[in-house]
């Protein structure tokens, strides 16, 4: 687990200069139905195709490392002028607190 504090002192590309910032974590929107890779695998779960939605995960990527933990994107929300970025290098983790 890694322990993020809430506020941090970090470079706005707004503001051009060192602000405080409220950090917190990038939380994913819902996915369109109408987009192509939607359709697809829709098409594919419709038609039977093998064992595809319930494959196993160990063997989605061939011959390849499947790592455990994701990227989790830092959403950066500066004290100044309010706009929100997000920062530049994801921490790797399986859980992040804010502290």
């Amino acid at each position: 687990m890694v322990k993020v504090p809430k506020e941090q002192r970090r470079y706005c590309p707004y503001c051009r200069q060192h602000t405080q910032h409220r950090v917190k974590e990038e939380k994913k929107g819902s996915a369109s139905t109408l987009k192509k890779g939607h359709r697809r695998r829709q098409g594919k779960i419709d038609k039977g195709y093998g064992g595809f939605p319930y494959e196993d995960p160990a063997h989605r990527t061939r011959g390849q490392k499947n790592p455990l933990s994701k990227k989790m994107p830092l959403v950066l929300t500066c004290a100044e002028c309010g706009k929100a970025h997000i920062a530049k290098k994801p921490l790797r983790t399986q859980h992040l607190e804010t502290v």
